[in-house]
């Protein structure tokens, strides 16, 4: 029972914070295939595009709900591993104060 745990509390709120904009880039990223039809010159590739455009969109979706999950975790994470550690410090403290 020796072993500390040990979490870089600022790097796991730089991940969160990472995430959290690739989620809003993603979120902003709403049309693929818009507007790019005359610039393929091919009907089938301009169908292919647009097939793909449409998965996308429902994938896009459930990516960017995950993405917001994993954020919250991280950002939870943080929290209370810096309650945690100001729990300890104060039961500590207490602990030593005592005659």
């Amino acid at each position: 029972m020796g072993e500390r745990l040990r979490a870089d509390l600022a790097r796991i709120g730089e991940v969160a914070a990472q995430i959290t904009r690739i989620g809003a880039e993603f979120s902003q990223a709403t049309t693929l295939a818009e507007g790019y039809a005359s610039a393929l010159g091919s009907a089938q590739l301009t169908g292919v595009l647009n097939t793909f455009a449409d998965g996308w969109s429902i994938h896009r979706q459930r990516l960017i709900d995950d993405l917001s999950q994993e954020a919250a975790l991280a950002e939870t994470a943080v929290r209370s591993y810096r309650d945690t550690d100001e729990q300890l410090a104060a039961a500590l403290g207490k602990r030593e104060a005592a005659p």
